[in-house]
């Protein structure tokens, strides 16, 4: 209602047509810029928006032990975005072996947004007095005054998306910083514009605060739902342990209500002349479909990757429909209000949703149920229903309507009414017209005020198969950021589909992992750990080895589990290495000949243990190979050189040591990720002894360095990482 304290997200500058949340649907990809074809990639996608990302995915901040590098990837990224942005980009652009070219004019590009790094981040490539400057500081100049005029020019601005803010002093330290740089430039106020991500269960208390702070730049605010549930973790950490986060989904009815807040609060804080003119986004969908390709043919689960982000999509849309109305009570369907039968104003929310992949399919996939006409959901959800098998089981295809199971979920939701129509969120004037009301209506939520509509813990089993699974998932990604790779593909043995991951992921799983062992937490199902086995979808925990009973101790297993990871990587690398073996062996006639096998399977293990080829040449191993197959070493080399694995192997064991004392010391790490940023520079020596001071107390660190035992640098990290300020 109208009154001298009423606010209203960009009063004052309006939001730019192209970055309209409202009126540009369809998905947002997102990931770093870095190598370039990744530029390439998320331009030519068929998205709304496209995010280079300088934090949960960026490119690293730091240059991994033994990388030959001498500039951090985070660098060479944004000559890549002023590139690319200032028009600059070849095009064709080839990058090992491919060729790349831009496949639209400038006008037709996905809106450009920058993700800036967290507060919880340091720059140490930048210093003030001697100190690192915050990340955020760095990123957002840096991307202002290199990209301005460029984004000007195209009839664009420059929009960022702000990650991890949990309170409203956070959010003023960033708007300062906004504001600092428009003056700068001599920019009006709100010139550059914000999408926030939010992705802390701690935002919620203050949301409508926060929105307030950047009342004169905020377009929109994304459901971060990783993020979310590793902050959900950290949330209860010293009260109560979570059940397994696998089975907390988006349609968990906490998830539900957080959804749907963030869809209100941002109706009522964007609403201008009866129109919402701010919106909430949709929530990732992560899924890389298997390339033909594939070695275990893992491609015939592909269906099912296309059917879930449709109908991830298709429930946001569902979700986002609110019907202000002074008459209804109770239900009423789309249908109904389309064809003017009930009173009111219908409000269409989520109609942008996130995305981290580019494969076609999967995008068109994803962008249907968002850019549909109203008129056109019901009948996505009442279309024929069609099937695909897949080794006996029938999966529906992206096409079908909806099946009886899914129809029946969407109803529990209550976005289907018994008929399967859809039924809008119905809010009344008179439910939300005071503060009180809106955080205390448990008419609005559920049957439940705001508080535990949001927060309350959904109820569940610990499993030791999902623990396991947990573990499994850290280690792989905790492995791959050592590598300085943040943007990590990781096979889901459990889901049969291939994931990219992010920091989000690793927090969720080491959260949890480390709740689970520090809080005493039990098993609260009889089940088995795995040893890891040779199967048709690849090397994966799939023998039961370890019998695990109801009331064991999370801790008790953990040393079993621990061994269990260490061989399955061991038997994913003889599995990868001979696979190559086998490769080289055909491609010089040599595939029957099983001695010789074993001798190349030996010479390439070798060979890729370390570097790849820093315990053993590329030239050294083909000389060896070519030998044994009395063939060319040149024509060796090459092949030994494609086959070659991406990543350094010698980090694999590090991030065993690295989780094994996280895990079991008693001190929290909230973004623990930050650990990996530090340690994977140091050379191996180096890295054990600033690991050991990490993993102990701050007084056992001091100590140390008044007796010269450590350098002081090691107590800067250590309170880096801790987040202390002394």
């Amino acid at each position: 209602r109208e009154s001298n304290l009423r606010w209203r997200l960009n009063d004052n500058v309006p939001i730019p047509k192209d970055a309209h949340p409202l009126n540009n649907p369809g998905l947002e990809i997102t990931g770093p810029w870095y190598p370039l074809s990744r530029a390439y990639h998320q331009v030519n996608a068929d998205v709304a928006c496209a995010m280079e990302d300088e934090e949960d995915a960026s490119p690293a901040w730091y240059i991994p032990y033994g990388s030959g590098k001498t500039v951090a990837d985070v660098w060479e990224g944004r000559k890549n975005v002023k590139l690319f942005l200032s028009g600059k980009a070849p095009s064709p652009y080839y990058e090992k072996g491919k060729t790349y070219t831009i496949n639209k004019p400038r006008d037709k590009w996905p809106t450009i947004f920058h993700r800036l790094p967290g507060l919880h981040l340091l720059d140490y490539d930048i210093t003030l007095n001697d100190k690192p400057v915050p990340s955020i500081i760095v990123s957002a100049v840096i991307y202002t005054l290199n990209n301005y005029n460029s984004m000007k020019t195209a009839g664009s601005g420059v929009y960022f998306y702000l990650p991890k803010t949990q309170t409203p002093e956070e959010a003023l330290v960033i708007e300062k910083i906004l504001r600092r740089i428009e003056r700068k430039l001599n920019l009006p106020i709100g010139t550059l514009k914000l999408a926030l991500l939010y992705e802390e269960v701690n935002a919620g208390r203050y949301l409508p605060v926060i929105l307030w702070i950047f009342r004169e730049r905020l377009i929109k605010s994304n459901n971060g739902r990783w993020d979310y549930l590793g902050s959900l973790i950290e949330m209860w950490l010293q009260e109560k342990v979570l059940p397994d986060p696998q089975n907390i989904t988006m349609t968990s009815p906490n998830m539900m209500a957080y959804q749907r807040y963030n869809a209100l609060i941002m109706l009522m804080a964007g609403a201008k002349n009866g129109e919402a003119d701010a919106a909430p986004v949709g929530g990732m969908a992560a899924v890389m479909l298997y390339p033909q390709t594939d070695p275990f043919q893992r491609n015939k689960y592909n269906p099912r990757a296309l059917r879930g982000i449709k109908l991830d999509k298709l429930r946001e849309r569902l979700i986002g429909l609110i019907f202000l109305s002074d008459e209804v009570k109770g239900k009423v369907t789309l249908d109904e209000i389309l064809e003017g039968k009930v009173k009111g104003k219908l409000y269409d929310m989520f109609r942008q949703s996130w995305v981290a992949t580019k494969e076609e399919d999967y995008v068109k996939a994803g962008n249907e149920p968002l850019r549909a006409k109203l008129e056109e959901l019901q009948k996505m959800i009442d279309a024929p229903v069609k099937y695909v098998e897949v080794e006996g089981v029938k999966m529906p295809t992206v096409d079908s309507g909806l099946t009886p199971e899914e129809k029946s979920l969407f109803q529990r939701l209550g976005l289907l009414d018994e008929n399967g129509k859809i039924t809008p969120w119905v809010i009344r004037r008179d439910m939300i017209d005071t503060p009180d009301k809106l955080l205390g209506n448990k008419e609005l939520w559920g049957g439940k005020d705001l508080w535990h509509a949001l927060y309350d813990v959904p109820a569940g089993d610990i499993t030791p198969e999902h623990v396991q699974h947990a573990f499994y998932m850290a280690a792989n990604y905790g492995f791959q950021l050592l590598n300085g790779n943040l943007a990590a593909a990781i096979d889901d043995y459990e889901l049969k589909q291939r994931f990219m991951n992010d920091l989000a992921t690793y927090r969720i799983f080491t959260s949890w992992l480390w709740t689970l062992i520090n809080r005493d937490a039990v098993i609260t199902k009889d089940g088995y750990l795995k040893a890891p086995k040779l199967t048709k979808d690849g090397v994966i925990p799939a023998d039961d080895v370890i019998k695990v009973s109801k009331g064991t101790k999370v801790k008790e297993i953990f040393e079993s589990l621990w061994k269990l990871h260490l061989d399955w990587t061991n038997e994913f690398y003889k599995e990868q290495d001979m696979r190559a073996s086998k490769r080289i062996l055909e491609k010089f006639g040599k595939s029957e000949d099983k001695g010789l096998l074993e001798e190349v399977y030996k010479v390439l293990s070798k060979a890729y243990n370390a570097g790849p080829f820093r315990e053993m040449s590329a030239k050294e191993a083909s000389e060896r190979i070519a030998k044994l197959l009395g063939t060319s070493p040149s024509e060796v080399e090459e092949e030994i050189i494609n086959l070659a694995p991406r990543f350094d192997r010698s980090f694999a064991p590090v991030i065993m040591e690295i989780l094994m004392k996280e895990f079991l010391f008693p001190k929290y790490i909230m973004n623990s990720g930050k650990i990996l940023f530090v340690l994977s520079p140091l050379d191996p020596e180096t890295r054990l002894k600033v690991m050991d001071s990490l993993f102990s107390f701050r007084e056992m660190v001091e100590e140390k360095v008044k007796r010269g035992e450590i350098e002081k640098y090691v107590l800067e990290i250590y309170d880096y990482i801790y987040d202390e300020y002394h």
